[in-house]
């Protein structure tokens, strides 16, 4: 569980960085100028994902400090590069589209996380829409579709005063900031990275571009395929801004580790806006997030990214391979892979293996040559493009992961499965008291073990229930009543 304190004394060790940042992006939203102010509750150091930055792995931090100096004041160099390159060229031009009509209310959503129908239509996994359901699309230019509306790019000048004044403030709150000169220097060197290399930008264009369609328009309800992210964070400013309301669908499963859910109250009073109304999948969340989000209505849910779900019974198939499922974090994947090495080299007997990867996983070269080498040997298999995840589950006896939400869904087809532990990195998903889970050292796993787990009883009604499957699905009509 979360610590519930609401300042900042008291705080338990693992939080400490996080709340040194807090103050840190409170500091600096105390001195930069308004049009800003949403970028930097948009930054890395605000919006603190585990995912993204091992700065929020405190076990990490602890035994890696020197290198994970390291590899910030590399970032940052390379990030002045990209950004000096970025200054003066304008290579992949932001955008943004409207689609349906426009009656009051808008759904935002990325263009990574939709797609263009063959009709014309822009559709998300995350809310169910129909063709009117008016739609805001942001992205570059080109991946929002034939209506997208090009955003008039700043000019040389205006981009150096802006990161001038990122870059002035970061140096200020450096400055106020009572700690550790150490810790100081890590959250400042993520601070310039982030600065430097103009990734900001992206979030500073949303805000203009959401802005102009919201006052053109007139919009009373604005909704967010994401609750917390970093877009996500401007968009509830702009809805604040205008005196919009803010609705969000809790997009994916949720556990306290996904620390950008987490605000501090340095964070509200500098600024920080929160959504107005959230759909969660269970009171299990909304009592945590209650600590947090006390002016937020959290209501109950279910997302339309899990609405399948609701058809699907527990498989009476019997299993013919232990799965290794993989998530998009490069330290997920050095993990699962890190466990099947030693797996297969303490097994006197052969073991079926089947390894299923996300599609987009961040793989290191060794990691890539040693599967494409176990493969050829037989070994391991790897899941074909082709295969469906249900299809890869229905076959599997159990199933091993470390912090893909895959292992959730293995439960809701009573599968019995592993969640892998390391001491530096933290769980991302919520399995805790569910039967059928065994969480085990990744160090530790034989094939005894596996063995063992199969004969264990997975409870998927619990896991129907965590994921809010006995719920109304929020589609874009019930998000916004109410």
């Amino acid at each position: 569980m979360l610590h519930s304190q609401t300042t900042s004394k008291g705080l338990v060790d693992s939080d400490y960085l996080e709340l040194l940042a807090a103050k840190f992006v409170s500091f600096a939203a105390g001195v930069i100028p308004e049009k800003l102010i949403s970028t930097v509750f948009a930054s890395p150091l605000s919006a603190r994902s585990p995912d993204l930055c091992m700065l929020w792995h405190p076990g990490y931090r602890k035994n890696h400090s020197t290198k994970l100096f390291i590899e910030l004041l590399l970032s940052m160099f390379l990030g002045s590069l990209k950004g000096i390159v970025r200054l003066g060229a304008n290579l992949k031009p932001f955008g943004y589209a409207i689609h349906g009509k426009v009656e009051g209310s808008i759904l935002v959503i990325t263009s990574l996380c939709s797609s263009q129908t063959s009709e014309g239509e822009y559709k998300t996994s995350y809310v169910e829409t129909v063709k009117n359901d008016a739609l805001f699309v942001f992205g570059t230019f080109k991946s929002c579709g034939a209506d997208s509306v090009r955003i008039k790019e700043l000019l040389f000048l205006e981009k150096l005063i802006l990161v001038c004044s990122l870059v002035k403030s970061g140096l200020c709150a450096f400055a106020r900031l009572d700690c550790k000169t150490f810790d100081k220097i890590l959250l400042l060197l993520e601070w310039l990275s982030w600065s430097l290399s103009f990734r900001w930008l992206y979030d500073y264009y949303l805000e203009k571009s959401l802005s102009e369609t919201v006052k053109k328009y007139n919009i009373q309800k604005i909704g967010c395929i994401h609750e917390m992210h970093s877009y996500a964070r401007v968009v509830w400013r702009v809805a604040r801004k205008y005196k919009a309301k803010g609705y969000a669908v809790q997009h994916a499963a949720f556990s306290d580790n996904k620390r950008w859910y987490i605000c501090y109250p340095e964070e509200t009073e500098s600024g920080l806006e929160l959504p107005d109304v959230i759909y969660v999948y269970s009171s299990r969340v909304s009592n945590v997030l209650k600590q947090y989000y006390k002016r937020t209505d959290l209501r109950l849910g279910c997302s339309t990214r899990y609405a399948y779900w609701k058809d699907v019974d527990k498989s009476q198939r019997k299993g013919q391979y232990y799965l290794f499922v993989g998530a998009l974090a490069r330290f997920d994947n050095d993990v699962l892979v890190t466990t099947l090495k030693r797996l297969l080299r303490n097994s006197k007997e052969a073991i079926s293996i089947m390894l299923r990867l996300h599609p987009s996983a961040e793989l290191g070269c060794g990691i890539r040559n040693w599967i494409r080498s176990s493969t050829d040997k037989g070994d391991i298999r790897v899941s074909r493009g082709d295969s469906s995840l249900i299809a890869d589950l229905e076959n599997a006896i159990v199933v091993i992961g470390m912090s893909t939400t895959v292992l959730e869904e293995a439960l809701l087809l009573g599968r019995p499965v592993v969640q892998l532990q390391h001491p530096e990195y933290r769980e991302f998903i919520d399995i805790e008291g569910v039967e059928g889970v065994v969480k085990m050292d990744y160090r530790k796993l034989l094939s005894k073990d596996l063995m063992d787990v199969s004969s264990l009883k997975a409870d998927h009604i619990e896991m129907r229930k965590r994921l809010g499957l006995y719920n109304d699905i929020i589609d874009y009509k019930r998000m916004f009543a109410g």
